[in-house]
């Protein structure tokens, strides 16, 4: 299990809710805008879990856009991550999923994990700090699919 974030913003769920009166091409005009949006902030997060530590550098490789209607983000997953020492252990290959959690919020007891911090080191703070840029683009995304299948 990895982590996902649709970006918040404001008047999304009444304007998806208007997309719904227009024809389906419009959507899929909508999502693939957004998947160009996604695409960009997942570089982002990329960049910014590949700076943070080692075991954020590990992660990154996992972080990818997801096609959506709103903007949206995962990392993690089954793909495996760093040394595989658990293997010689009998135990499963460590994962993306498994170093994910650590590498973004840090831990107290484990020391292979940064320290803790509010509100994390890289995933959420990154989307925060995005989140003006990536609402006006949303936003003009949708001004201009309405223009164009707003009158049909």
């Amino acid at each position: 299990m990895g982590i996902v974030v649709r970006v918040r913003i404001t008047g999304a769920k009444e304007t998806l809710a208007a997309f719904r009166k227009l024809p389906k091409d419009a959507s899929t005009e909508l999502r693939n805008a957004n998947q160009q949006i996604s695409t960009d902030l997942a570089g982002k997060i990329r960049s910014a879990a590949t700076s943070s530590n080692g075991q954020g550098a590990l992660v990154a490789p996992t972080v990818k856009a997801k096609r959506d209607r709103v903007p949206s983000v995962q990392a993690g997953g089954r793909r495996r991550a760093g040394k595989q020492s658990r293997r010689s252990k009998g135990q499963a290959p460590t994962t993306a999923s498994d170093l994910i959690y650590g590498s973004n919020f840090g831990a107290n007891v484990l020391k292979q994990f940064p320290a803790t911090t509010k509100p994390d080191h890289w995933f959420f703070s990154t989307v925060e700090d995005n989140e003006p840029a990536i609402e006006r683009q949303w936003l003009g995304a949708v001004d201009k699919v309405l223009e164009e299948w707003g009158n049909g």
